[in-house]
């Protein structure tokens, strides 16, 4: 990664947490907001995956998505 790039847009991710939950955030929850995220969409990535390679599809359908979703939100459930 170039010097002074960012990882991901935290000004954007304050933005957007303020907004739905209408008060401010802590100093580094919104890293761990982010870093829960990813977590997540790699899991998400990851199951639809299998799930597509088991149903026989060249590659991940947003069928195989959909069905992953439930499995994927279940495991990451605060």
């Amino acid at each position: 990664m170039a010097p002074g790039q960012k990882m991901y847009p935290r000004a954007t991710v304050k933005k957007i947490v303020k907004a739905h939950s209408k008060c401010n955030i802590s100093k580094n929850a919104d890293v761990m907001m982010f870093l829960d995220y990813v977590l997540f969409m790699q899991t998400l990535v990851k199951e639809a995956a299998i799930d597509a390679k088991q149903a026989g599809e060249r590659g991940i359908s947003a069928r195989s998505v959909k069905k992953a979703t439930a499995d994927s939100l279940a495991k990451f459930k605060g």
